[in-house]
């Protein structure tokens, strides 16, 4: 029993030496393994069987500690991204080399805005254990101590620092020496009035004189000036570089080599029976990332047909430049709430006037939402600019899966995207769609008409809300925002207007009347609109008008009497004329109304 003791005193010594050096699982279930043989072995008398527990311990913990060496790290390469309308995954698959039992790896170039409660891993021929994030910060590098290297170009700084003071201390020389000849020229008794004796002659070359030479003390001393600017901008580049150089010298104006920087880290515990070689995947969400819609519609009078195109900017600022990968386009946004929400009871009950005393104002501040910025730069030099390739080309390389929920499309040609903030153009669809074309008008309003596209079949293209540009026989005309969720079967586009169609609308004065009827009042007025197809095709034209409606009083009624075929929507008084033109035709619409009201009550709004 007492060589038991002993060998339960120094498996419990080495335990305690030897686990500090495990790794997370690998620590925890030997150290709870071994505990509890050690404690079921204090309570047997079997002193041969106690002793196979020890050893079976020991021999766990010496494999353990085998295995148990720092995690291998792994520079990780990204191979896909999922790019939501706010956020993204960031998926990695990396082959990996398995021993039999626990094995880790550390895996680096990992986002620093990762969201860790998304951080998820899995594998073949093997189990996942553990996944987690780590930030390490590694080990400051000593700062480097005086380099004699830049002691030649110190000395060849101040030598030059040198010349140039002795060059101003020369121009300022010939300053001074022109500055003293010029107050003597203008001491000369011809300059301050003094009597002469001399002759006329005599005093025009003398000022002719002076004159000549004045300018040419000015010119001088304008040289020797610009000399000491000079001077003065070569002494302070000079000086920085000497500042540098002695930073330099002394190590400080390094790279900052000696900081400590942080490392990103994804650490994977797995399990293995066997030895093998396979494959290792994980991915996380980041939020620094998005993609807006965009859509270029391009009509053509020609064939009467429109293409729309379908783009995704892309947008991210996750830390990571993606290079050559794989790109999902997902509708969903994983930063959205998924709870349903819940109605609480809505009473009603009277008002009660309460006074209040007004309550002391505070400084206190709300906090700010985290949001996330996107930055947005047309790239010109970006290798997804599409506007020199062939879009149908490229279309054979997306996919799309829809849902319930979403609509993902998958893009299997490779891209870079750097961590910059700007936008980056990704084609999803291009797609020909039925289109007519018709004039609209709204005579009341503009005497132009509008070109109308009238498109269906687009909603097989599982667009969302966004911007587009308008392009008609390839002129641009416009911008739009597509909105699917408020349109009908038919989207309707404009795609310009048309000056040149004539059209006028006016009242008939002669068939507007007034007359009463007992306390009632009722005035008649009637509406005329010319419309004329000034081009040498048949063309189909609808036009709009209206006529009042009456909100919230019985006092007041319009009726509708002459039309001329017009389309009525009650709710709003719409008219609607759908009129097939020929070339040079010319059509005539009236409609007449009638409003009933009081007589002593005038209406608003006539």
């Amino acid at each position: 029993m007492g060589v038991l003791v002993l060998c339960h005193q120094f498996l419990i010594r080495f335990m305690v030496l030897k686990c500090r050096h495990l790794q997370g699982f690998q620590k925890n279930f030997i150290s709870a393994y071994g505990i509890s043989i050690i404690a079921a072995s204090n309570s047997k008398p079997n002193t041969s069987s106690n002793m196979k527990q020890i050893l079976v311990v020991f021999a766990i913990i010496c494999c353990g500690v085998a295995n148990a060496q720092s995690p291998k790290a792994i520079n990780a390469k990204l191979q896909k991204v999922t790019v939501y309308l706010q956020g993204a995954d960031l998926h990695y698959t990396e082959n990996v080399n398995l021993s039999a039992g626990i094995n880790e790896f550390a895996f680096e170039n990992i986002s620093p805005y990762i969201n860790q409660p998304s951080l998820q891993a899995s594998i073949k021929n093997g189990v996942v254990m553990d996944v987690k994030y780590e930030l390490v910060y590694e080990e400051a590098k000593p700062k480097p101590t005086a380099n004699k290297k830049y002691d030649k170009e110190i000395e060849q700084v101040l030598d030059s620092l040198d010349d140039l003071r002795y060059e101003e201390k020369d121009a300022d020389n010939h300053l001074k020496a022109l500055t003293t000849e010029k107050n003597m020229l203008m001491n000369n008794r011809i300059i301050k009035g003094e009597p002469l004796k001399d002759s006329l002659q005599l005093l025009q070359q003398g000022m002719a004189f002076l004159k000549e030479r004045l300018n040419a003390i000015y010119a001088e001393e304008l040289k020797y000036e610009k000399i000491k600017d000079k001077i003065a901008k070569v002494r302070n580049r000079l000086n920085n570089r000497h500042k540098a150089l002695l930073l330099l010298q002394s190590g400080e104006g390094a790279d900052n080599s000696g900081d400590a920087k942080p490392i990103h880290k994804v650490l994977v515990t797995v399990y293995a029976e066997n030895p093998t070689t396979t494959q290792l995947s994980f991915s996380y969400f980041v939020d620094a990332a998005n993609w807006v819609p965009a859509y270029d519609l391009q009509a053509s009078s020609v064939n009467g047909s429109l293409k729309l195109n379908y783009f995704a900017n892309v947008t991210q600022n996750t830390g990571l430049d993606w290079k050559n990968t794989q790109l999902t386009l997902s509708t969903s946004t994983p930063t959205e709430s998924n709870t349903k929400p819940t109605l609480s009871p809505w009473y009603l009950s009277f008002y009660e006037y309460k006074s209040y005393s007004p309550a002391p104002s505070t400084n206190s501040a709300m906090p700010l939402k985290k949001e996330s910025l996107a930055f947005r730069h047309n790239n010109a030099d970006d290798m997804t600019d599409l506007e020199e390739k062939d879009l149908n080309s490229l279309l054979d390389y997306i996919s799309v899966t829809e849902n319930l929920l979403r609509v993902e499309y998958e893009i299997k040609l490779n891209y870079t995207l750097n961590s910059d903030g700007k936008t980056h153009k990704v084609l999803i669809n291009d797609k020909d769609v039925p289109m007519t074309l018709q004039f609209a008008a709204v005579p009341k309003i503009s005497s132009d008409a509008f070109l109308m596209a009238r498109i269906t079949g687009w909603e097989e293209m599982n667009i969302i809300p966004g911007n587009a540009r308008l392009y008609f026989d390839g002129a641009f005309v416009g911008q739009m925002y597509l909105d699917p969720s408020t349109t009908e079967d038919t989207l309707s586009v404009n795609l310009g207007r048309d000056k040149s169609f004539a059209l006028t609308r006016k009242k008939v004065k002669e068939k507007h009347k007034e007359r009463f009827i007992g306390d009632e009042k009722i005035e008649t007025r009637t509406i005329e609109i010319v419309v004329r197809n000034t081009k040498n095709q048949a063309i189909d034209v609808e036009v709009e008008d209206q006529i009042p409606v009456v909100s919230g009083t019985n006092e007041i009624k319009v009726v509708l009497k002459e039309s001329d075929d017009a389309e009525l929507d009650e709710p709003s008084g719409s008219l609607k004329w759908k009129l097939k033109l020929k070339a040079k035709e010319t059509k005539k619409l009236k409609f007449t109304y009638e409003i009933h009201y009081p007589k002593d009550k005038p209406i608003a709004g006539l």
